[in-house]
């Protein structure tokens, strides 16, 4: 399901299509190494001096991980269903079987979590001045009665 096959840190915008790709990278970025881009580009900055305030290499890649996590947590059931199905490859099918709930359900969780930590660098649960801040379930909530503003720019 991914969009493009690499993003670089400064591409990471936390949308749907960013989510999913460091899902698919969790396990890579949690170890602190960015993925490596299968084009063959390299960073292309100039060598020699470090720039003031340089990172080390592995903090990017933890605190995207890291972000995502939060994220993911705020959603609890429906934010592990999510990564079961993105970054174990589990099916629906079989989550449903575990969990003892219809298929549909599954699908149905899954792409609301996404929905919800998919809010691009603002958290949802957070005011901003784009939205008030909503908890998971109210989320749902107003989600089933369309009253809330999903995706940014008016983007679904």
């Amino acid at each position: 399901m991914l969009i493009k096959a690499f993003y670089t840190p400064r591409e990471v915008y936390f949308n749907k299509e960013t989510i999913l790709w460091l899902l698919q990278y969790r396990d890579s970025l949690r170890g602190g190494y960015w993925p490596v881009d299968p084009a063959g580009n390299i960073d292309n900055r100039p060598m020699g001096k470090v720039p003031v305030g340089q990172k080390a290499p592995f903090v990017t890649p933890i605190e995207c991980v890291a972000e995502l996590s939060i994220r993911l947590e705020k959603c609890g059931l429906d934010g592990l269903i999510l990564l079961m199905i993105e970054c174990w490859n589990e099916s629906d099918e079989t989550i449903s079987k575990y969990l003892s709930i219809p298929v549909w359900s599954v699908t149905k969780r899954a792409n609301c979590a996404l929905k919800y930590i998919s809010s691009g660098p603002n958290r949802r649960w957070q005011d901003t001045k784009k939205w008030e801040g909503l908890s998971y379930k109210d989320f749902k909530k107003a989600r089933g009665k369309g009253k809330v503003k999903i995706g940014l720019s008016g983007e679904d």
